[in-house]
């Protein structure tokens, strides 16, 4: 009776015993009896260290491994299906007729597959054209960094030069993560302490395999990538979450007294950090992000009601112009109704520069962590200033100083998570309780006084 086997095109290192790092081919055996074997090229890869050599399938512990094995399986039963089919139609066909009737079938099997395959890299590009209608210019940003961070890791660990989806595992995770805590310093990592500028902060670390569940899922979907361990990835090691949560408690916003101050410096003589601090007052009043703030039009605008759908989220947006953000609508009267355009970049170096002027200065000290070493950075406020900034101070100041409903706070800013918004909520003792001091006692609210007759 015919019985199939499967093999590895290319197990191991050539001239070694050490297992190959990439993804190799699997190919059929179809085995009728001794001396007789056809060859059949499937459609099918694995990694070598993922394969069990003795069971001839993918090692049942790992993720994934119940739907592959069974696509082996229907892959036996349909080649001996064929083998069995064209034995009975042509019981004296020779093997070397029966040979090339089932290769032209594997052949087959194989086709889709080989015409339509792309390497990682070539579906995250797509992914990237598919996307640029649907999520914002900084939003593609973060994941065209990340491209080209995958990239970079490939050429720095050759074992993932080649990266493709089925080598997105937890070892591969381990690895990019070791990657990116020890990443020389670029950019705004170089205005760290010495000594404590290499690797990418915790959150900032977080991020980068969110945006990488992001794509595997995106690839899943669209039928790009068959594998599912990325989904077992925590953005965050649990040993690492109180750290994070730290981190976020360190939250740089402007003070009532500073953001007034900034809105009322005379920046006459320098037009453009005018411009840069009227549109920073403006995020700052209305508690919008900056992908809505430069898409503004006035056809949104509806009497003191700024209507739009965020570009973010695409949730239907209405925000009063009036009380706290009121000056908004005199920020947009002020330029007939046509706020200046910037590129971000530009933006944020320069409210940098306006702050200072302004007199923004106070010393911010802040911490961070790069796996489990903290850096503490301290700096100028104005140095830590940037387009979310002014998103931040309204949530900040409309909790703690106005003290509006958080539920009225959501609908504002378009957060969908309350826990987003709790980080921003004074925990200074004194504030808290001199907030409880200016509520009326129950009892008193309840006196009934009666006119004297």
């Amino acid at each position: 009776m015919a019985t199939v086997k499967f093999l590895l095109q290319q197990p191991y290192q050539k001239g070694t015993k050490k297992l190959n790092p990439k993804e190799t081919r699997l190919y059929a055996f179809l085995i009728i009896q001794q001396g007789q074997m056809i060859k059949i090229k499937t459609e099918h890869t694995i990694l070598p260290r993922h394969w069990d050599f003795k069971k001839q399938e993918k090692r049942d512990q790992l993720a994934g491994s119940p739907e592959f094995n069974e696509g082996l399986s229907k892959y036996k039963r349909e080649l001996l299906k064929q083998y069995t089919e064209a034995q009975q139609q042509f019981p004296d066909m020779t093997i070397g007729q029966l040979r090339t009737i089932l290769q032209d079938w594997g052949r087959d099997k194989e086709r889709p597959i080989k015409k339509n395959a792309m390497d990682l890299f070539q579906v995250f590009d797509v992914f990237l054209r598919y996307q640029a209608d649907e999520l914002t210019e900084g939003t593609i940003k973060k994941f065209r960094t990340l491209k080209k961070s995958l990239q970079d890791f490939g050429e720095v660990n050759t074992k993932y030069s080649q990266l493709s989806f089925s080598m997105i595992d937890h070892r591969f995770k381990n690895d990019y993560v070791r990657y990116l805590r020890s990443r020389e310093a670029k950019g705004r990592m170089k205005r760290r302490p010495k000594g404590q500028q290499t690797g990418l902060l915790l959150n900032t670390q977080g991020k980068y395999i969110e945006s990488l569940k992001t794509f595997c899922e995106w690839a899943k979907k669209n039928g790009y990538n068959k594998y599912t361990t990325y989904t077992e990835f925590e953005t965050i090691k649990p040993a690492d979450r109180k750290k994070r949560k730290d981190s976020d408690q360190d939250i740089v916003t402007l003070t009532r007294h500073e953001l007034r101050h900034f809105y009322d410096y005379d920046f006459s003589k320098r037009p453009s950090f005018e411009r840069v601090r009227d549109l920073f007052c403006f995020g700052a009043f209305t508690g919008q992000r900056w992908s809505d703030i430069e898409g503004f039009h006035k056809r949104q605008l509806e009497g003191d009601v700024w209507k739009f759908t965020a570009q973010k989220t695409k949730k239907k947006m209405e925000i009063d112009l009036t009380g706290y953000a009121a000056p908004a609508l005199d920020i947009l009267k002020k330029y007939d109704y046509e706020l200046p355009k910037i590129t971000l970049q530009k933006f944020n170096e320069t409210l940098k520069e306006a702050a200072r002027e302004a007199g923004i200065t106070d010393e911010i000290r802040i911490t961070r962590y790069v796996g489990t070493e903290a850096i503490e950075i301290v700096r100028p406020k104005c140095e830590f200033l940037g387009s979310h900034t002014a998103r931040k101070t309204c949530v900040s100041l409309l909790l703690n100083v106005y003290n509006l409903p958080i539920t009225h706070v959501l609908e504002i800013t378009g957060h969908s998570d309350l826990k987003t918004l709790q980080k921003y909520i004074d925990r200074d003792r004194e504030a808290r309780r001199a907030a409880m001091a200016n509520t009326q006692p129950l009892t008193e609210t309840m006196t009934v006084k009666h006119k004297a007759i």
